[in-house]
């Protein structure tokens, strides 16, 4: 697929997306995870990053913080979750991927995918229920996506990450914006609670069926920071 081709591909499925978002968005109340990855708030709150924190100590779990350029955009995609799962994704239909590996053309420049929508047999499951029909070529593509590119020479936090999950077996997906003097603040009170993230690499996602099958399309039309 040449670079023409890949734009015009991506230009379709946004606009594919668009009209199932809208469609997902008439059924917020019966389906909060999908609602909350296909919030119209996204492209204005503008996640820019995502950063990792844990307790000094390893006294509590860790936390998975996406970094919104806009603050209160941002919040108020978490507060409209929060009221819907208080706190908690019980039923995990958030679905949360963290794909590491170089993408064609850029093995000179490390980095990571963060993929968030809602989990597809859920997601299919309430549509049914809803009497609507989501295509299952366009699930992997409905939800938010950011490709990450670490500091070269600085420390992993996504290894730290990784090793306080596998410890607490639970971490808070929550909204965090930068302060006036450039350190990021966590919100807590809008955090989310959940027990399953997918660690994968990118060589393993073959398929278009794949649920995060947009990792292999979507990095390739992203320039990585000198």
């Amino acid at each position: 697929m040449n670079d023409f081709e890949a734009h015009t591909y991506a230009y379709v499925v946004v606009k594919q997306l668009e009209l199932v978002a809208a469609r997902v968005r008439q059924h917020a109340q019966a389906m909060p995870a999908a609602m909350f990855a296909t919030h119209p708030l996204w492209a204005e709150a503008r996640w820019s990053a995502t950063t990792f924190q844990w307790h000094p100590t390893s006294e509590a779990p860790p936390i998975l913080g996406l970094v919104f350029d806009n603050a209160e955009a941002g919040k108020e995609i978490f507060r409209e979750a929060e009221r819907q799962m208080n706190h908690k994704d019980r039923f995990e239909e958030i679905r949360i991927s963290i794909i590491e590996g170089p993408v064609p053309g850029q093995e000179h420049r490390p980095g990571y995918s963060v993929h968030i929508c809602a989990d597809p047999d859920a997601l299919a499951a309430h549509a049914t229920f809803e009497d609507f029909v989501v295509d299952p070529n366009i699930v992997p593509f409905l939800g938010q996506w950011n490709r990450h590119y670490p500091i070269p020479g600085q420390p992993s936090l996504l290894a730290r990450f990784k090793e306080e999950f596998r410890k607490h077996k639970e971490f808070m997906l929550a909204p965090v914006t930068r302060r006036a003097d450039g350190k990021l603040y966590s919100d807590p009170l809008l955090g989310i609670i959940k027990n399953t993230i997918h660690f994968r690499q990118l060589s393993d996602i073959t398929t278009p069926e794949d649920p995060d099958a947009a990792a292999l399309l979507l990095p390739q039309l992203i320039t990585p920071p000198s």
